[in-house]
């Protein structure tokens, strides 16, 4: 009775302690060989099946006026527009601090605002972990509410970095990166396939699928990201850049797209 006992509470223990399975799916954090990004500014246009212009995007990846010493900046703002922006008012700015070495996430801040609130949002990613400091404001009361939360996980990637880190990677057909991320407060895993090489918007492009899954902090867990209802499909230019040239999604408010409108070196 005793040894039974015994091994029961050992399976228990080691069930308990077990790490995810989602962890052995993780990707090597190493970069890549394709060449850096020089430093360009990315402006797309967001739109409902690419029909109804509904909002912008501006992405500044080592803009000569952002930069911190010893570090990579990215910044990014724009909202939405037109009858969108009458809908769903919406306007955001990010910034991204990245090791100008390995070009992983040092802090990530984000300030976003609709018809209702103010959010603002700092992530500091550690060697261990991630904290996420979100201040929310109501704009009729001015009343503010914190959230203060961490991740005991590492390495994590902001959206930035990721980009950064699979675009750097030989993305061969077949070819498949999972990462942890967390753009905001609430971490995710990304799982990228490469599909292929194909022409789209008149361009020489490399085809990925993107899906996400969020990760229960507490748990290890992972849970539906009911946001976007199955994976989304990105085209990078197949050249020295590889910049997104658009992403497609079907979100819960339908197929939203996000397509590169201009590009240009600093």
């Amino acid at each position: 009775m005793t040894g039974r006992l015994f091994l029961i509470s050992t399976l228990a223990t080691a069930l308990a302690t077990a790490a995810p399975a989602w962890k052995g799916e993780i990707s090597s954090p190493a970069l890549g060989t394709h060449p850096p990004l020089k430093p360009v500014a990315l402006d797309f246009q967001l739109s409902w099946k690419g029909l109804i212009h509904s909002g912008k995007v501006r992405m500044e990846f080592g803009s000569p006026a952002s930069q911190k010493p010893n570090a990579f900046t990215i910044t990014a703002n724009g909202g939405s527009q037109g009858a969108a922006a009458a809908i769903y008012p919406f306007q955001f700015q990010f910034r991204s601090d990245l090791n100008p070495t390995n070009l992983r996430p040092r802090s990530f801040h984000a300030v976003e605002t609709d018809a209702k609130e103010t959010e603002t949002t700092s992530v500091r990613y550690l060697n261990d972990r991630t904290e996420s400091h979100r201040v929310t404001r109501e704009l009729t009361t001015g009343k503010e509410t914190t959230k203060i939360e961490t991740f005991a996980h590492a390495p994590v990637f902001d959206i930035f970095s990721a980009m950064l880190h699979i675009r750097s990677q030989k993305l061969a057909p077949g070819d498949s990166i999972t990462l942890v991320i967390q753009p905001f407060n609430n971490p995710y895993l990304l799982r990228v396939k490469c599909i292929g090489r194909e022409i789209h918007n008149e361009q020489k492009t490399i085809r990925l699928t993107v899906g996400m899954q969020k990760i229960d902090r507490k748990t290890g867990e992972l849970r539906a990201y009911k946001k976007l209802k199955k994976d989304a499909t990105l085209w990078l230019s197949d050249d020295s850049d590889r910049v997104p040239v658009e992403i497609r999604a079907a979100a819960f408010i339908g197929d939203v797209r996000a397509t590169l409108v201009q590009r240009q070196l600093f």
